[in-house]
C-alpha cells in the first residue's frame, strides 16, 4: 500500500493524517500510535495483528507507505475492511494512491 501526498512535508502530511484519524474515530478493536513518521496500527482482540505506515519525503511530495504487515490468522479475512478504511482516511487527508 502506497499513497502520495503533493507538494507538502512530513510534517504537514502527519499534522493533516492525524486530524483525519481523529474526526473518523478509529475502531476500539485497533490502537495507532507514532514512532516518528512511522505510524503503527495494532489489532490485540482474536490475535494480534500490526501494520506499520511510514511517511517518507520524495522531492516536493511526501510518500506514505507500507513498511510493515503482521497479520493474525483470525484476522485475514478483515484484512480488506483495514485498508478500506486506511484508503478513506487518506483520501480525506488528500493523498493519492500510488
Amino acid at each position: 500500500m502506497s499513497w502520495t501526498f503533493r507538494n507538502t512535508n512530513t510534517t504537514d502530511a502527519k499534522s493533516v493524517l492525524q486530524r483525519e484519524l481523529q474526526a473518523a474515530g478509529v475502531p476500539s478493536f485497533a490502537m495507532v500510535s507514532w514512532e516518528q513518521d512511522t505510524m503503527l496500527v495494532k489489532i490485540d482482540k482474536g490475535g494480534k495483528s500490526e501494520f506499520k505506515l511510514t511517511l517518507q519525503s520524495s522531492g516536493t511530495d511526501v510518500r506514505f507507505v507500507e513498511t510493515k504487515r503482521d497479520v493474525a490468522l483470525f484476522h485475514k479475512p478483515f484484512v480488506g475492511k483495514v485498508e478500506s478504511f486506511v484508503d478513506s482516511i487518506l483520501s480525506r487527508a488528500g493523498a493519492a494512491k500510488a
